[in-house]
């Protein structure tokens, strides 16, 4: 629709004609709870709150429910901010009518089927927190948690090169930006928050970089060499 007709939210409520103030505003608030989202998920990310946590509760309590709690936090937080951008005045800037939005579609499938392969490699269980939970409950020692959610190492101490970490270190945050690059239809909100989820996606994917390097030293030296950061590149040679 034009920019003086009538607008729907994200939820498809018809509202009256949308003000380019009532544009910059909804657009400001976008930009906001991204930002608070983003600055509370990184927070608990940082190995000094982990430490602090570590300090505080005990090794065994911190390596057993903090991967559990962490992702608790942030599909709540995610559910809360969702449900605000919902109900925020919106204004079309494209949809995509078939095949085109068949193709978009596709490509979304394509990217969360990247995010599920990551996933798949680290450990359904082991990524959501589950499986120590559940070693916490039944008496076994897991060990220290991991840095990251990057891949594991192998017998042999080399990084494992399998599923999507094949083609990019880092699939989990490139299936997600796929998403809300792909969708068929964009906003002015969607288009300030696919703009926000790839800064994020970047930003923290370097965070992440240097948690791993830290973690496994050379070994993920020659898996950085061999592998692209974030789009898939051509195999060398």
């Amino acid at each position: 629709p034009a920019a003086d007709g009538p607008y729907r939210n994200c939820s498809g409520e018809q509202r009256d004609a949308m003000s380019p103030e009532a544009d910059r505003g909804s657009a400001g608030r976008v930009l906001g709870i991204c930002a608070l989202w983003a600055a509370l998920h990184s927070l608990l990310a940082t190995k000094g709150f982990k430490d602090f946590v570590h300090q505080t509760v005990g090794a065994r309590y911190r390596d057993g429910l903090y991967r559990l709690a962490y992702n608790t936090q942030a599909v709540a937080t995610l559910a809360l901010a969702a449900r605000y951008f919902l109900r925020l005045p919106d204004r079309d800037l494209y949809r995509a009518a078939p095949p085109f939005s068949w193709l978009l579609r596709a490509a979304q499938a394509l990217s969360l089927g990247v995010l599920l392969s990551g996933v798949r490699v680290v450990g359904f269980l082991d990524f959501a927190g589950i499986a120590r939970l559940r070693n916490l409950l039944t008496g076994v020692d897991s060990g220290p948690e991991p840095e990251a959610q990057g891949p594991p190492l192998d017998a042999r101490g080399a990084v494992v090169e399998a599923g999507a970490f094949r083609f990019t270190r880092h699939p989990g945050n490139l299936g997600a930006l796929g998403f809300f690059l792909f969708l068929p239809r964009m906003t002015v909100n969607r288009a300030v928050l696919t703009a926000m989820v790839a800064l994020y996606v970047i930003l923290g994917s370097m965070h992440e970089e240097q948690r791993l390097r830290a973690a496994y030293g050379a070994a993920y030296e020659r898996y950085r060499r061999s592998v692209s950061f974030m789009v898939p590149r051509p195999p060398r040679g």
